[in-house]
């Protein structure tokens, strides 16, 4: 036995969650935690770890500690997202200072025992003495094993997603870990990637017990032999994989449970009023970018490329890890010094000229994974909303009642309106993606830059999530840059297709020679689009 439960229950607040939970994880055996967003997952693996207090049955571990170390301490849990966010203060100053390489993290620094282990430096014991040479030991397993030895002396910055997610996940089994929860751990990564992490996975399963999280049911590797169905934080199916995962997709919502209903045959959405927005008119120049040429260090990442959005075109922005999808969003948005070594013009001006970094970022809306790090303390999800009007990052200083009204719908379109008060870090992350949808679009941009907006979100909050960006599209003369891996998280608006490719970009057109990408044109993409 690894880890057991027997009629537990555990205390959030003031609200018992998981109420007289019994489950066991035997070492012969692999699970997988599946549920939509907001059923709880992240919050059971925090029960498993001892983080939440338990009010009745019994939590027992399995397993012995090692001298110096709690058993709760050996339960290793690694989210993608908020291992991003302890590396975010440092790759967003590394690439300001990306002229200056030796300033940035190396992956072997990253990995050092002080900073795995978060070691004080002025705390004097002779524990991490015995703990040093073991942590040595599986540090150097872990490098073999994710084949992490060539990028050892590089920076953070110059990484990859799936480069990074196997550092993260290297990083983990640093740790003496007796169980390890993965959550959601192909997140952000193309087919590819996610292939070959799946590979270290099922080998590390070998002799490693996991508890696999993930809001997809097709995500789940081959290799799990076990699964647990979770809603509104109970556990309404255990049992052996192919059987829980039968009843999870007989029973999921086709649509999100928070979708309002349609009143009339008009949308919410619909009902707000649309806006022709400045640079609006077709075919108007928004995003020029002439032979631009990006490195980091001894890296290439963008060689000679140029690229045209006009007014009312639908992007989307598609290539492998590492073929320089962020970098290339980073030009447009601002955040990137070496657009001013480089020929950039967004809104008809070319960047450097003296024009001011809001006055650009007033008419961008933009959606991410990193950028519900910005947010934090007690900032609630109303307020990321209507934070949208004035692009800051924290409460607005003052909203008009007009303003408050417009994120009011907002909240009411996508299924919000219960969490306006609640603290957005509270929120699951489906649920914060979905804010800062509505943040985005609160403003009504010219521009609106999608970074895998769908990433975390089940197939339910997607569908609802499409629906509401489709309906606004349809009445207001937006132009859209959506980043995406997966064919079904691209929405049904998009028209046209860049495609960039490692380590060249491909130089190809199809209809016309005079562009330097691929370009397809439907209702619909489909399929068609996958990496």
């Amino acid at each position: 036995m690894v880890i057991s439960l027997q009629s537990a229950s555990f205390r959030l607040g003031e609200e018992v969650v998981f109420s007289r939970t019994s489950w066991t994880l035997f070492r012969n055996q692999q699970w997988a935690l599946v549920g939509a967003n907001g059923s709880g997952k992240t919050l059971f693996a925090e029960a498993l770890r001892g983080r939440i207090p338990l009010v009745g049955g019994s939590l027992r571990y399995g397993f012995r500690a090692p001298h110096g170390l709690s058993p709760e301490q050996c339960v290793v849990y690694l989210s993608f997202e908020d291992r991003k966010a302890d590396v975010h203060d440092t790759v967003v100053q590394s690439r300001w200072n990306s002229i200056e390489e030796a300033a940035t993290l190396s992956l072997l620094d990253y990995l050092s025992y002080d900073r795995v282990l978060d070691v004080n430096p002025f705390e004097v014991t002779d524990v991490h003495e015995r703990l040093r040479p073991a942590f040595d030991r599986r540090k150097g397993r872990a490098i073999t094993l994710l084949e992490l030895q060539p990028f050892l002396e590089r920076s953070i910055l110059s990484l990859s997603s799936g480069e990074s997610q196997r550092l993260q996940l290297a990083r983990a089994l640093c740790h003496p870990a007796r169980l390890l929860i993965l959550d959601d751990p192909f997140l952000s990564l193309d087919s590819a990637s996610r292939e070959h992490l799946e590979g270290i996975l099922r080998r590390l399963s070998s002799h490693l017990p996991m508890l696999f999280i993930t809001t997809r049911e097709e995500d789940v590797p081959s290799w799990v032999s076990h699964a647990l169905l979770l809603e509104e934080c109970r556990l309404t199916g255990a049992g052996p994989r192919d059987e829980v995962l039968r009843k999870s997709a007989a029973d999921r919502p086709k649509v999100s449970k928070l979708l309002v209903a349609r009143q009339g045959g008009r949308s919410v959405v619909a009902g707000l009023p649309a806006r022709r927005p400045e640079n609006s008119e077709t075919g108007t120049e928004l995003v020029r970018l002439e032979n631009v040429t990006i490195r980091y260090g001894e890296e290439t990442i963008l060689k000679n490329f140029s690229w045209t959005v006009r007014s009312g075109e639908r992007w989307a922005l598609l290539g492998p890890n590492g073929s320089g999808k962020t970098t290339l969003l980073s030009l447009i948005t601002g955040d990137n010094p070496q657009l001013y070594a480089n020929r950039v013009f967004v809104f008809g001006r070319r960047r450097g000229t003296g024009e001011s970094i809001w006055e650009i970022k007033r008419r961008i809306g933009w959606v991410s994974p990193e950028l519900h790090f910005y947010f934090g303390g007690e900032v609630t999800c109303l307020e990321v909303i209507e934070s949208g009007f004035e692009d800051i990052v924290g409460p607005p200083r003052q909203v008009s009642s007009r303003k408050r009204r417009v994120a009011g719908q907002w909240l009411d379109r996508l299924g919000l309106l219960p969490f306006a008060g609640s603290p957005y870090l509270a929120l699951s992350a489906g649920l914060q993606r979905m804010a800062l949808l509505a943040r985005a679009l609160v403003k009504q941009p010219p521009l609106l830059i999608l970074d895998e907006p769908c990433q975390g979100l089940d197939q339910a909050h997607r569908e609802t999530l499409f629906q509401a960006l489709d309906d606004f599209l349809r009445t207001n003369s937006v132009t859209v840059i959506c980043v995406a891996h997966r064919p079904d998280e691209l929405p049904r608006s998009i028209t046209q297709v860049l495609r960039l490719k490692r380590p060249r970009l491909r130089m190809q057109i199809r209809g016309s020679a005079s562009w330097g990408v691929d370009r397809w044109r439907g209702t619909r993409l489909g399929g068609d689009v996958a990496p």
